[in-house]
C-alpha cells in the first residue's frame, strides 16, 4: 500500500517540480503536436531529474547504513525496536505529505528521500525473520505462507489503486496531481496505521542471533563479518552463490529503479497524471498474475538459472521497446499495454530469483546468507538512477535513460550466462545436488 501511494506522491512532485521550472505538464503536454521539451530548471537542476534523484539519494543512504543495521539485528536484541522505530518516522512522514502543494514541494522531495530510506530498514528488518519463521514451521509450510502473504499483498495493492481511482473520480479531482496525491497518502496513513500497529504487536522482539566477542565494538566487528563473508562466498562457492550475488547487485539495482524512473517517463514523455499512473500500476499489478503462472510453467522445463537469465532479458526488451515507442503513441493510454507486459516481465522475474535463491543456498548457513543478499540487493541501487539524472541533465532524451537504466539488468543476465557454471555444478557446489534429481523426473 506504502509503495504504490509514494507512486502517486513521486508524481505529484514531478508536476509541481515541472510547473515550477516554467515547463509543460499533463494536459498541455499531451495536447503538443510536436516534441517538446522542457528546458526550465529548478533549484538548479532539471525537473524531470528530481525524482531519479530522490532515489539516488534513498539508494546511497541504504547502501551506506545498511550494513550498520544490519548487525545491529544480528548482534543486539533490538530487532523490533528498529522496526518499530523505523515505521513510526516512515508513517509521520507520509502524514506530513498530506500538505503537499505548490509552497513546499521542495522539503517534501527531501521527505521523500528519507521516507524511502526508512521503508528499506523496516523491510530488511520484518525480514530478519523469516530464517526464523522457515526454522520454526518447516521450510514447505514456510513456502506456503510465502505464497500466501505475496497473494495477499497484491490484493491489498490492487485494492487499493481500485479505491484511489474511484474516490479521485467521484471527488472530481482525478485530473489533479496534487489533489489525488493528497488523497492517496491520507488514505495510506490510515492503513498502515492499523498494518504496522498490528504486525509489530504481534511480532516478537527476538535475542541476538549472533554473540558479540568480548572487547570487540560492534559495528567494526560487524562489518568485517561481512567482509568475510564475501571473501568466504567469493573463494568457496565459484559456480553459483558468487555470480547469483552479482547479478542480483545489478537486476534489483535496475528493477528498483524502473518504478521511480517510469514515473518520469510515463509523465514527461507520455503525459499521464497521478491518477492514470495509479491506473498503469494496477495493470502491472493485474500482468505479474499470468507472469508468475509462466515462471511455474517454464520453471519445469529448464533450470532457474537459465530461466532468469531469460526473465531478465525479456524484462530489458520490454522496457527498450517501451521507451523507444511510447513518446509517439497516439492515445496515451496505449501505455498500459506496456504496463502489462512489464508486469508479466516482473512475474517471470521475481518468483524464478526467489527459486534459484532456494535452490542454490548452502546448507545451515541459511540466516547469514538471507541477510547478506539483502546487502547485495541494495548495493547499487543509487547508480541506474544517478545515471538516468546525468543523462538527463545533459539533454539526452529521457528514452536513452530507460534503456541505460534496463541495461543493468542485461548485465546481470550476461554475468550468469558466462561466468556460472552448470546447473548440476552449481547444486552439487551448494550441497544441494538431491535438487537435480528432482528437477530431471519433472522434466519427463
Amino acid at each position: 500500500v506504502a509503495v504504490m501511494s509514494n507512486v502517486v506522491v513521486n508524481a505529484a512532485l514531478l508536476e509541481l517540480a515541472t510547473q515550477a521550472a516554467g515547463c509543460k505538464t499533463g494536459a498541455e503536454l499531451e495536447a503538443e503536436e510536436e516534441a517538446y521539451e522542457c528546458t526550465g530548471t529548478v533549484y538548479g537542476q532539471n525537473p524531470l531529474s528530481l525524482i531519479s534523484n530522490i532515489a539516488v539519494v534513498t539508494g546511497l543512504l541504504g547502501a551506506f547504513f545498511m550494513p550498520i543495521i544490519g548487525v545491529i539485528l544480528d548482534f543486539t536484541p533490538y530487532r523490533k525496536f528498529v522496526g518499530i522505530l523505523f515505521s513510526v518516522i516512515f508513517a509521520i512522514i507520509q502524514g506530513v505529505q498530506i500538505g503537499i502543494g505548490e509552497s513546499n514541494w521542495f522539503p517534501m522531495a527531501i521527505l521523500q528521500s528519507i521516507a524511502g530510506f526508512c521503508f528499506t530498514i523496516m523491510m530488511m528488518t520484518s525480514l530478519a525473520y523469516l530464517p526464523e519463521i522457515c526454522e520454526k514451521v518447516g521450510q514447505q509450510k514456510h513456502s506456503v505462507y510465502v505464497a500466501r502473504f505475496t497473494a495477499k499483498q497484491f490484493s491489498a495493492q490492487a485494492s487499493f489503486l481500485i479505491l484511489l481511482g474511484a474516490l479521485s473520480l467521484a471527488l472530481g479531482i482525478a485530473d489533479n496531481s496534487v489533489k489525488t496525491a493528497r488523497l492517496s497518502q491520507a488514505m495510506n496513513v490510515a492503513l498502515i496505521a492499523i498494518l504496522f500497529g498490528t504486525g509489530w504487536h504481534y511480532l516478537p522482539s527476538r535475542p541476538a542471533s549472533r554473540e558479540l566477542p568480548q572487547g570487540k565494538r560492534l559495528v567494526i566487528y560487524g562489518i568485517r563479518q561481512n567482509f568475510r563473508t564475501a571473501v568466504s562466498i567469493h573463494r568457496e562457492y565459484k559456480k553459483g552463490l558468487r555470480w547469483y550475488l552479482l547479478a542480483t547487485m545489478f537486476a534489483q539495482s535496475s528493477v528498483t529503479a524502473l518504478t521511480t524512473v517510469s514515473v518520469v517517463y510515463l509523465s514527461s514523455e507520455v503525459g499521464l497524471n497521478a491518477t492514470d499512473i495509479s491506473l498503469f500500476f494496477f495493470v502491472v499489478l493485474v500482468g505479474t498474475l499470468p507472469g508468475s503462472f509462466f515462471a511455474k510453467m517454464i520453471s519445469k522445463r529448464i533450470n532457474p538459472n537459465t530461466s532468469w537469465q531469460m526473465s531478465m532479458v525479456a524484462l530489458f526488451l520490454v522496457m527498450v521497446i517501451g521507451a523507444f515507442t511510447l513518446g509517439n503513441a497516439p492515445h496515451k493510454y496505449l501505455s498500459l499495454i506496456w504496463g502489462f507486459f512489464v508486469g508479466l516481465a516482473l512475474g517471470w522475474f521475481y518468483p524464478t530469483e526467489n527459486l534459484f535463491f532456494s535452490c542454490i543456498l548452502p546448507k545451515g548457513q541459511e540466516a547469514e546468507i538471507a541477510g547478506f543478499r539483502m546487502n547485495c540487493a541494495m548495493i547499487l541501487a543509487w547508480l541506474p538512477p544517478l545515471v538516468f539524472s546525468i543523462l538527463i541533465e545533459n539533454g539526452v532524451d529521457a528514452k536513452w535513460g530507460m534503456t541505460f537504466m534496463g541495461s543493468f539488468i542485461l548485465v546481470a543476465a550476461l554475468l550468469l550466462r558466462f561466468g556460472a557454471g552448470n546447473w548440476e555444478e552449481i547444486l552439487i557446489e551448494s550441497q544441494r545436488s538431491g535438487l537435480a534429481e528432482h528437477e530431471a523426473e519433472a522434466l519427463q
